[in-house]
């Protein structure tokens, strides 16, 4: 992990803690940095979301005002570096997301972190966890999971980082997970067919995905389990373990 990496994490860590502590609001961390700072992932991440069914636009100004009294402060003493907040474009034009984007910058030096707030469908209560003495609230493991499916079958431009922490977190998914992604698409008035073209879609631009998912693994994964990954075709098979995962989703989903 290079120094850049390495400080951007760090402030990721920050802005997570201020709001874990200070913003009173019942953000539920969710996204591939939770994946990363509450199990250990190998995937870094750029950017920090979270779920919340409320008032998106007062809970975006709760965490602006929150940001400047609290989070810069800190990260000015920690590493010399001012801070800003701007509103974000949503590059998915949802109504459903709000993003803030924060900047900290010295002369010769600028980190840019979007913090996307975001709500995504879920069937448990959230869930606690604790990182040195902060009590992080998050969505259970089940529904962090069958996240990474129903973004993948809704999203405008599929992400492969997606595709990538399915593969690593594939172990969460429940017995009845296919039942419940059937309640989550009705929810969500996903088709059942959008499913069918996701994996439709994977299999034509199969050679692009899989360019993808390799150079992730070069730019966002750890770098002493990067070769652990390519061992044995390893890209190849993150992209067909995938691939069979959904395929089985569906084939449940039609049957019920």
């Amino acid at each position: 992990m290079n120094e850049e990496t390495t400080k951007i994490e760090r402030l990721q860590q920050l802005i997570a803690r201020t709001i874990a502590r200070e913003s009173g609001e019942r953000l539920l961390l969710v996204g591939g940095f939770r994946y990363r700072l509450l199990d250990k992932s190998i995937r870094q991440s750029m950017d920090i979301d979270y779920h919340y069914l409320g008032d998106l636009e007062k809970t975006k100004e709760t965490l602006l005002s929150l940001f400047q009294r609290r989070l810069f402060p800190e990260v000015k003493r920690e590493f010399g570096m001012d801070g800003s907040a701007l509103d974000g474009p949503d590059p998915e034009k949802s109504e459903f997301v709000r993003t803030i984007e924060l900047s900290f910058y010295k002369p010769g030096e600028r980190i840019e972190i979007p913090v996307d707030l975001m709500a995504i469908t879920c069937l448990d209560k959230p869930e606690t966890r604790i990182i040195g003495g902060t009590v992080y609230l998050t969505a259970s493991d089940a529904d962090m999971v069958e996240s990474k499916i129903l973004a993948l079958v809704s999203r405008i431009y599929l992400q492969d980082r997606d595709v990538v922490d399915l593969f690593l977190f594939r172990n969460f998914l429940l017995p009845d997970s296919a039942d419940r992604l059937q309640k989550k698409m009705k929810i969500l008035d996903i088709p059942q067919d959008d499913l069918k073209k996701l994996i439709e879609s994977l299999q034509k631009n199969r050679s692009v995905h899989i360019k993808n998912i390799d150079k992730i693994i070069d730019e966002r994964v750890d770098e002493n389990m990067q070769s652990a990954l390519r061992m044995n075709d390893g890209v190849v098979s993150i992209f067909n373990s995938v691939l069979e995962i959904l395929t089985d989703f569906y084939k449940q989903i039609k049957k019920g």
